[in-house]
């Protein structure tokens, strides 16, 4: 009785299994690449020339220079990154990825990457940061590990700092109501600031000189750079807020040419895009 039951209980398995494989089958037909792992895309695939920035993310506080610039665009392209500081050069991998670090100046930073084709096709793309050495990043999600060791307390603050990271809010300030700043981003998007604490900064950088200054200075009209924390409600807990002159679109193009008659003062350029012949003194 028992050989009979256990010869049944083998035959039901095995009839399992083959109908099992016969609908996997009938999937992969449907459906090829069903289970397949996915691939990232490479930069050769993209055709015409692209450009992906990875780092640094927009609109985040950064409290050391230089900051790391990484991306992605077409295989071997040169790769421009423009900021405040300067002009940085380098060339894609064989896989088109980039690398290289820009030093960044104290406030707002615009940062443009450009990648360059060998045809002088162009692809362009900018974020904004902020460079602050006097930012304090929040500690308050340490407070559980200050009895234990610093090496323990310093990683719980590390990793809270990773998951929330310190971002600015950049516009003209529209609304002042007690504690809380509204104002229109340089993306015409309408951000509230909440300017709660007693560690909150207030530093007036325009001019040649930066003071602080209190928090009723704050005007509407004024161009502020809020830096903090963002809640769930997207609203920013505001530890530093800089008034600041307004920000410049920058207006940066970047060409390829090919160098032609040289003198002292000037040489002809050949745009290898289109052809056309340009004087560059």
């Amino acid at each position: 009785m028992r050989k009979e039951l256990l010869w049944a209980g083998i035959i039901g398995i095995i009839f399992g299994l083959a109908i099992g494989f016969g609908a996997w089958r009938v999937r992969n037909k449907t459906n090829p690449n069903l289970g397949a792992t996915p691939e990232p895309t490479s930069s050769s695939a993209m055709g015409t020339t692209k450009i992906a920035l990875d780092k640094p993310e927009n609109l985040r506080v950064y409290t050391q220079s230089p900051v790391g610039v990484t991306g992605l665009t077409k295989s071997l392209n040169w790769v421009i990154v423009s900021s405040e500081a300067g002009d940085y050069i380098t060339s894609a991998t064989d896989n088109g990825s980039f690398s290289l670090d820009v030093d960044l100046e104290a406030g707002i930073n615009p940062i443009q990457a450009t990648s360059i084709n060998a045809d002088g096709s162009t692809a362009s793309q900018k974020v904004l940061v902020v460079y602050s050495s006097s930012f304090l990043p929040d500690t308050s999600s340490d407070s559980e590990a200050s009895s234990a060791s610093e090496i323990e307390s310093s990683v719980a603050l590390k990793l809270s700092q990773s998951e929330n990271p310190a971002k600015a809010y950049v516009g003209t300030v529209t609304d002042i109501a007690e504690s809380t700043i509204q104002i229109r981003s340089t993306e015409s998007q309408i951000e509230q600031i909440s300017a709660l604490g007693e560690d909150l900064a207030v530093v007036d950088t325009k001019g040649t000189s930066n003071k602080t200054v209190k928090l009723t200075d704050i005007a509407i009209g004024d161009f502020i750079v809020a830096m903090g924390y963002v809640d769930d409600n997207d609203v920013l807990g505001a530890k530093r807020i800089l008034i600041s002159d307004a920000l410049n679109e920058s207006k940066l193009d970047i060409s390829l040419y090919k160098v032609g008659s040289v003198d002292k003062k000037s040489f002809d350029a050949v745009s290898v895009a289109n052809s056309e012949t340009s004087i560059i003194t």
